[in-house]
């Protein structure tokens, strides 16, 4: 049971690190595109 449990929190855990990591990826894409678009407003 208990090699069972860590290994779920293994995978929830990388699950986890995942989606922030996909949101913290398209975050820093949208500050970029949104300076490059007032870049081109100026």
């Amino acid at each position: 049971m208990s090699e069972n449990i860590i290994n779920g929190l293994k995978i929830s855990g990388l699950g986890l690190l995942g989606v922030f990591g996909v949101l913290i990826i398209f975050y820093i894409i949208v500050i970029l595109l949104g300076k490059i678009k007032a870049k081109e407003e100026e």
